[in-house]
């Protein structure tokens, strides 16, 4: 159970699109696994909801290998799963 005014947020997305950055740029997005964002040093609050912006979002400015990166590859877009 979560403490009142506390935001439990599920990390799925957050730690897929990490396994995808780390995949498919471990040089860059790999380097350190004690880093924030499951290793990438993206934060988990961008990670979440990376697969929504574009390259050139002001939210990334902060991140230009990323901002780099979106730029020639596309994010894999959430998917529904029957169940």
């Amino acid at each position: 159970m979560t403490a009142p005014n506390t935001h439990s947020r599920c990390t799925t997305r957050a730690l897929k699109n990490a396994n995808f950055l780390k995949h498919l740029a471990p040089d860059t997005f790999g380097k350190d696994p004690r880093a924030e964002g499951f290793g990438t040093g993206i934060p988990v609050d961008i990670l979440r909801r990376l697969h929504r912006l574009r390259h050139d979002s002001p939210e990334l400015s902060n991140y230009p290998a990323l901002s780099q990166f979106l730029k020639s590859h596309t994010m894999p877009l959430p998917q529904r799963i029957a169940r």
